[in-house]
């Protein structure tokens, strides 16, 4: 896989729809920050050792941050039917609410990858 266009190519229905989505919020958003494909997923790269990757399956859209004490914090909020690994955010697709609050958590991580320059 070499762009991100292929990975694009290996998944449909709702969680492409919500891949593309957040995608191009963040190529808009943050275009001083490189996009490009990590680990076979699409990766927004703050820093060298600080980026937010996309993912998800068959019910669930994934945002993945090395920011490991941000998404502590977000478990601490429980919020409703967000679930979480130790660096992953996994999204229902079921609303467009969660898409508002992936955006939402992006312009968190980036804000915080920031003010720690």
């Amino acid at each position: 896989m070499k762009a991100i266009q292929d990975y694009l190519n290996t998944i449909d229905g709702p969680l492409l729809t919500f891949t593309e989505s957040v995608l191009d919020y963040m190529k808009t958003k943050y275009i001083k920050y490189p996009l490009e494909l990590f680990y076979k997923q699409p990766t927004l790269k703050l820093k060298p050792k600080l980026f937010i990757m996309l993912g998800g399956g068959k019910n669930h859209f994934s945002l993945y941050t090395t920011d490991f004490d941000y998404v502590n914090s977000l478990k601490l909020k429980q919020l409703p039917k967000i679930k979480y690994g130790k660096s992953a955010i996994l999204f229902p697709l079921e609303k467009d609410e969660y898409l508002t609050l992936a955006y939402q958590m992006i312009d968190e991580i980036i804000k915080r990858a920031e003010s720690a320059r």
